[in-house]
């Protein structure tokens, strides 16, 4: 039940303050604070406070209200400041608001709540999308506030876990020491990997609001596990209209064809500088652009940092078959550079005639066998994605396309001593995917 809708009337007056710095002085007037919140489509924040708290009270106003991050964003909410006695008219009668059922959360004391006027065509549009009760000096700080008002809209359970999920990673980066620094210029990061035989973790960012990005920009690679696996690495963070010189020209780094797989998106890329007798030193060997619906967290993370040296469109598979969602355990073996070879001929094959197949297996089968140690046999898969898809998403349909049959999914499921995935585009716009694995 929207509580704007049926609790509308004039609250016994309060004393409201303007925190430090604010231009616009709390509201102490509940329906005040709502007809203005609807009219400009803003959050509303409703702070209850038990009089008689002097302590509290201050704490809450100086150290918290007061503080710069919240205060800032405070700037942006309609704000009524109300005692927890507070009472409307409902119904015809006097009712105490606190005792209403939208603000059950409070257990009808002190704290705060948040009310979401940002969308009128929201389900929980004018509807208490927060609450946090304050009985003591511990339960509400500025930065567990920032972190409230950072959340974006959605109901009260899903704000309630997204809050949950930041506020651990929060207490994780506390408890994993400082943050890893990140250099700000491609050309100095790529000298500095390939000097020191490194890595290179290349996050291309952008100015504008996106809750999936900023998750991985500043919760999953700040998280303490990840942290430590990238230490070992070099790091930059580009805008993603970042620019070098090629050839006495300024062009945009992610617009240069070694990025295409980014498809102009915010994300992450690595380039190899670590394996420097391998065919893919110096190149790009993942591209992670941020795809409508697929996120990435910690466990993805964990993913992309385990993937096997390999070329672009090895690992990219790969990373397809590993994330999942049934975890398929035919990567769990060992990484067969031979048999990768023979994936990578075979998607090279059916790229070239626009044909997806088993193409000459018995031909192959004998040859792969050959190459193939303890005498182990092989077993091949093959897909393809539809047409103009990108690498990533490419990949992905591939390992949807071997789920839905039973013979390509035993094997893509199964643990194989050894394996090869690669995939190749053909001149149609199709991406043809091959795995190879070897199995007693």
């Amino acid at each position: 039940m929207a509580i704007a809708s049926v609790l509308f009337g004039l609250l016994a007056g309060f004393p409201g303050h303007a925190a430090r710095g604010e231009s616009e002085p709390w509201r102490t007037d509940y329906a005040e604070a709502i007809t203005a919140a609807r009219a400009e489509n803003r959050m509303m924040l409703v702070l209850f406070q038990e009089p008689e708290q002097d302590e509290l009270n201050r704490h809450v106003e100086r150290e918290v209200l007061g503080a710069d991050g919240p205060r800032e964003k405070l700037a942006q909410c309609v704000r009524v400041q109300l005692p927890v006695e507070a009472t409307v008219r409902s119904g015809g009668q006097e009712v105490v608001l606190l005792e209403h059922e939208a603000f059950t959360g409070l257990n009808r004391g002190p704290g705060l709540a948040i009310l979401d006027f940002t969308n009128s065509k929201a389900d929980f549009h004018g509807m208490v999308v927060s609450t946090v009760p304050v009985r003591a000096k511990e339960d509400l700080s500025a930065e567990k506030l920032s972190l409230l008002l950072d959340l974006p809209s959605g109901t009260r359970a899903r704000r309630q876990k997204d809050f949950d999920a930041r506020w651990r990673a929060l207490e994780t980066r506390r408890k994993a020491g400082p943050r890893l620094t990140w250099l700000d210029d491609y050309g100095k990061a790529a000298a500095k990997a390939k000097r020191e035989c490194k890595m290179l973790l290349v996050l291309f960012d952008s100015p504008d609001g996106d809750a999936p990005f900023d998750c991985l920009r500043d919760d999953v690679l700040d998280n303490a596990e990840v942290r430590s696996r990238l230490k070992d690495w070099v790091r930059v963070r580009v805008p993603i209209d970042a620019v070098i010189r090629q050839d006495g020209e300024e062009v945009k780094l992610i617009e240069q064809p070694a990025f295409v797989e980014m498809c102009g998106q915010r994300g992450m890329a690595i380039v190899d500088y670590a394996h420097n007798d391998a065919q893919y030193y110096g190149k790009v060997v993942s591209c992670f652009p941020m795809l409508g619906g697929q996120p990435y967290d910690v466990a993805k993370m964990r993913v992309i940092l385990d993937l096997p040296p390999g070329t672009l469109t090895q690992r990219t598979l790969i990373y397809a078959v590993r994330t999942h969602p049934e975890r398929p355990a035919s990567t769990d073996g060992e990484f067969n550079p031979e048999l990768a070879e023979e994936a990578e001929s075979h998607s090279d094959y059916q790229a070239r005639i626009r044909l997806q197949g088993h193409h000459n297996w018995e031909g192959r089968f004998h040859r792969i066998r050959a190459r193939l140690r303890g005498g182990m046999t092989a077993t091949e898969v093959c897909a393809e994605s539809w047409p103009g898809e990108g690498l990533l998403r490419a990949a992905i349909e591939c390992v949807r396309c071997w789920r839905q049959s039973s013979g390509h999914w035993s094997a893509v499921r199964a643990r194989q001593s050894c394996y090869g995935y690669d995939m190749r585009r053909g001149s149609n716009g199709i991406w043809y995917a091959t795995g190879i694995f070897g199995h007693r």
